[in-house]
């Protein structure tokens, strides 16, 4: 997939985080303040897998991502490679997500209100990554599941008659244009849901 259809697909996975932190009550920074800090953070995860192309085909050319695409293509890293494309990297780097900001705040190295600000940075980040695996999954050339395995997830074939299942091409375009009406269905619900849970526990109260 390419950077659009990745975003579109990261602004999906953030809603929904959004969504699952408020129900579970996981965070006490305020729901409408989580909703932009998720957005942001998962669009920067979404496109920071494909900073393993060569340097001239990255789009953000910032300092920190010439430091990754120079160590990527110094461990011998190439596009979709195990550095960022590979699934037991991204959960490992979910799981610190959530378990280094506690941890640094349980020995009273960061604030409380940096500790919040931190997770949702990072679980953010994360849940773009995550999006950018699973969209690609959705192409023919899919995802690594352990990064020095050859095995590749990937949930299409490579074509069905006239049909071909990689990026670029009308499956993409498809996959762009069913994401943009997702998200305008989740994004509503995501601004009133608050209202819709609290309705319910006023009712059956």
């Amino acid at each position: 997939m390419t950077g659009p259809t990745h975003r579109q697909y990261s602004i999906c996975f953030a809603l929904v985080t959004a969504i699952f932190f408020y129900k579970h009550s996981i965070t006490e920074i305020d729901y409408y303040l989580t909703l932009p800090i998720l957005l942001m953070a998962g669009k920067a995860g979404s496109l920071f897998p494909d900073v393993d192309h060569t340097w001239q085909n990255v789009h953000d050319k910032t300092y920190i991502n010439k430091i990754i695409n120079t160590l990527i293509h110094i461990t011998g890293g190439k596009h979709r490679s195990w550095q960022t494309h590979s699934w037991d990297i991204c959960i490992l780097f979910t799981i610190c997500s959530y378990i280094i900001p506690n941890m640094l705040y349980s020995y009273n190295m960061i604030s409380e209100v940096n500790k919040e600000i931190g997770s949702l940075l990072l679980i953010g980040f994360s849940a773009g990554w995550i999006s950018h695996l699973f969209s690609d999954m959705l192409t023919s050339a899919g995802v690594k599941l352990i990064c020095f395995s050859s095995f590749k997830l990937k949930l299409v074939p490579k074509q069905i008659g006239s049909l071909r299942f990689n990026t670029g091409h009308a499956w993409e375009s498809f996959n762009y244009k069913l994401m943009r009406i997702l998200n305008l269905i989740i994004g509503i619900i995501s601004l009133i849901y608050p209202f819709i849970i609290n309705i319910n526990i006023f009712t059956k109260q």
